[in-house]
């Protein structure tokens, strides 16, 4: 079924103009409800903006990968499931890992690399086919989700460096409401990708190519959040993370 764009960019330009009469007003106020004077901290605003793209791919997985395996791939519902919980597994397994590498290498570096590398996974299911082995997809999975998990570890922990203690309530509010924000977008994102790729050809339905397409293009937006981590001085968040700068 052919759609018409209009409706959704409708919505995207009045939720733009609701974004900056919010930031009109904030500024007006003495004591908003989110306070972006917070913005000013460094290690929050890298946070926050770094992560929101971080975040923003990341939203976009549940939705693409569910699909793909059951639309592109032909998968039931079960089947699908036993592989993306491998994702949860890596996720839960790199807790007992994220103090020791940061305490080693510290925000900045394992922000940068670990960019590279959760990007390069998530651009990576844009190779899987029908044809890939269901070991190997649960294989890419899990060491995906343990550095997603190490990304989103690492961002959570260093937004809170330079925050005073007596701003940190508002700057739990200003956080929350940011990643929140940024997974939802993602999910609208992903659609979005999976459409222009359908409708680039005419096509009435998806098939494998536009999955292949979304995460590619997925995995790049994910990686511009390097602009971001570059900005960070070498001992950002050295008090938190135990880290002593080369």
């Amino acid at each position: 079924r052919s759609t018409h764009p209009g409706p959704a960019l409708a919505m995207m330009a009045g939720g733009a103009a609701l974004l900056w009469l919010y930031v009109r007003h904030a500024r007006r106020m003495p004591h908003p409800i989110i306070d972006l004077t917070l913005l000013h901290s460094a290690s929050l605003r890298i946070s926050i903006m770094g992560g929101n793209l971080f975040r923003l791919a990341v939203g976009a997985l549940p939705f693409l990968l569910p699909l793909m395996l059951q639309l592109g791939f032909g998968m039931s519902a079960f089947q699908s499931g036993l592989l993306t919980f491998s994702a949860a597994v890596g996720a839960v397994t790199m807790k007992l890992t994220a103090a020791p590498i940061l305490r080693r290498w510290g925000f900045r570096r394992v922000l940068l690399a670990n960019a590279w590398i959760s990007s390069a996974m998530m651009a990576a299911l844009a190779l899987f086919t029908a044809a890939t082995p269901g070991p190997v997809i649960m294989a890419v999975l899990l060491v995906g989700g343990f550095f997603r998990s190490l990304q989103f570890t690492s961002l959570n922990t260093l937004g809170y460096a330079d925050v005073a203690q007596a701003k940190m309530s508002r700057a739990t509010a200003l956080v929350a409401v940011a990643q929140q924000l940024s997974l939802a977008a993602g999910v609208a994102v992903a659609a979005m990708l999976l459409d222009a790729s359908r409708l680039a050809e005419g096509r009435q339905a998806l098939v494998a190519v536009d999955f292949t397409r979304a995460f590619a293009a997925v995995g790049l937006l994910s990686l511009a959040s390097i602009w971001w981590y570059r900005q960070l001085a070498a001992d950002a968040g050295a008090e938190m993370s135990g880290h002593r700068a080369d």
